[in-house]
């Protein structure tokens, strides 16, 4: 592998590891063929978050926030990339001329998009368990008033 090629095309065996958790974000992946399980230790337990295939992004959020990698990617077939640099990737938004910015805007959105998603979810679910607490609340509290008198 080049250190300072622009774009590497690298193949991943079954198992092989693309990048772990907590990893600096060196590179973007775009799966040209194979998939890619991307997942996240919760609590020291291994969590599958999604499965990416050909045409997928993935490991931009670490380059474009220069934070570590929130997840690990993981070929669970054989798998070829294409290995994007980091300082290409901030050359090319800088510049606005690389060919994968319109897919990476676009995987960019899908992402906040469902997020946004899982957000609206878990604060309905949240605000149901809350209303579910309080209405017990009451009824112990009105139990615990009828026995004292």
């Amino acid at each position: 592998m080049q250190n300072n090629a622009t774009f590497i095309t690298k193949d991943f065996a079954v198992g092989e590891t693309l990048f772990e958790q907590g990893d600096a974000g060196d590179f973007i992946y775009i799966i040209v063929t194979g998939s890619v399980d991307v997942s996240k230790d919760l609590d020291g337990k291994k969590e599958i978050v999604a499965r990416l295939s050909s045409g997928d992004i993935l490991g931009e959020m670490a380059v474009l926030t220069d934070e570590p990698r929130c997840a690990s990617g993981v070929a669970v077939e054989p798998t070829r990339v294409i290995m994007v640099r980091d300082r290409t990737l901030r050359l090319a938004l800088l510049n606005n001329d690389l060919p994968i910015l319109k897919p990476l805007t676009s995987q960019l959105t899908l992402r906040f998009k469902e997020a946004e998603q899982q957000a609206t979810y878990y604060r309905r679910k949240f605000n149901k368990m809350r209303k579910e607490a309080d209405m017990l609340k009451k009824r112990l509290l009105q139990y615990e008033s009828t026995e004292e008198h």
